[in-house]
């Protein structure tokens, strides 16, 4: 069985007592212990009902009796054990044993990857449960799979896009859904995203994007903020896309501070992207990243920090200073912090 027929499955509700993930594609093995945790454990009792460990730190005594353990909240247990292609032959037997006569409530997931296929054990698999192989996906799978992945988050991909970013990035899906990820809020609130966008997010090449510095004065981080400041100017970026980045990233901060951190994610989702309406995991995440962020910054920090990027963008416009010192100038002063700035006198190089 491969990813898609068992994504298919747990969808469909048929879900195994039993399953072996091998293989060397580790992403698709957590999307699908992710939909598996979903379906499977009841919100908030992932602590109770989700045991998630590796085998080479877990007896198999131990084992056994997480798995026949009874649920505490809903009808199933979801049992993950890892590296179990490193504990064998010491689990085989045990294993064999217990799929024998499995626990009705539990979901054992024992995940390695590779598995010799002549011995009992992975013929116990085979026989009372489920076996599937996650193995890198070729070119025109990681294509269907950007397809499908940008289609979950509200939006469609043309296939030139598709194509050029499987290109640019390669196969690595975890690095691809991070560039999905940005290439949804970067062409947002278009629904299609096109060849261009693609180029102009990850077009020039390796380092950060403007989103990595974005993030970073967000998160209130001074010395990568600078760094890719830098480096994003170096690399062509406008100044003034920057500033009205920054600007709307400012007021986004504001908006939540106004409302006293008494905000849900839909509420914040409904601010950072206004013209959606409806909201996934992916923008709930983002989301909360904005409520954490507000409560780094004073509200008067924040209308401070507006006020000089009027002054930046004054700057900017009228060349009074240098387009790539007056932005560093306006992030030092936005994110330092006061106490520090009145220990000691900030210099611009």
């Amino acid at each position: 069985m491969k990813y898609r027929d068992l994504i298919k499955e747990i969808g469909e509700g048929r879900i195994a007592s039993a399953y072996l993930f091998e293989g060397e594609e580790d992403y698709l093995k957590e999307e699908a212990l992710r939909k598996l945790r979903e379906i499977l454990i009841f919100p908030g009792y992932e602590d109770f009902d989700c045991e998630d460990f590796s085998c080479q730190d877990t007896s198999i005594s131990h084992l056994l009796e997480l798995v026949n353990t009874f649920p505490f909240r809903g009808k199933r247990r979801l049992v993950i054990a890892r590296d179990m292609d490193e504990c064998l032959p010491a689990y085989g037997k045990a294993m064999v044993e217990y799929l024998d006569h499995p626990m009705p409530s539990t979901c054992l997931v024992g995940l390695g990857r590779k598995f010799n296929r002549k011995t009992k054990f992975y013929r116990s698999f085979e026989e009372r449960g489920k076996i599937v192989s996650f193995y890198p996906l070729r070119d025109e799978e990681v294509i269907d799979w950007i397809r499908g992945r940008v289609k979950k988050e509200g939006k469609k991909i043309s296939p030139q896009a598709g194509i050029y970013l499987q290109e640019r990035v390669g196969n690595d899906l975890r690095s691809l859904r991070g560039e999905i990820e940005k290439l949804v809020l970067f062409s947002h609130p278009k629904a299609f995203i096109e060849k261009e966008d693609v180029e102009k997010l990850v077009g020039k090449g390796t380092g950060p994007d403007i989103f990595d510095l974005i993030k970073a004065i967000r998160e209130r981080r001074v010395p990568t903020a600078l760094l890719s400041l830098s480096q994003l100017l170096d690399r062509g970026e406008k100044p003034t896309r920057i500033h009205a980045l920054i600007a709307r990233e400012i007021k986004i901060l504001l908006r939540l501070k106004e409302k006293g951190g008494r905000t849900t994610p839909d509420e914040v989702c409904s601010i950072i992207f206004p013209a959606k309406g409806h909201y996934t995991r992916f923008y709930w995440d983002i989301a909360r990243s904005y409520i954490q962020a507000s409560k780094e910054f004073t509200q008067e920090e924040l209308i401070n920090g507006y006020h000089r990027l009027v002054e930046a963008e004054l700057s900017i416009k009228t060349g009074r200073e240098d387009q790539g010192r007056a932005l560093e100038k306006m992030i030092l002063d936005f994110l330092v912090r006061e106490d520090i700035r009145s220990g000691e006198q900030l210099s611009y190089p």
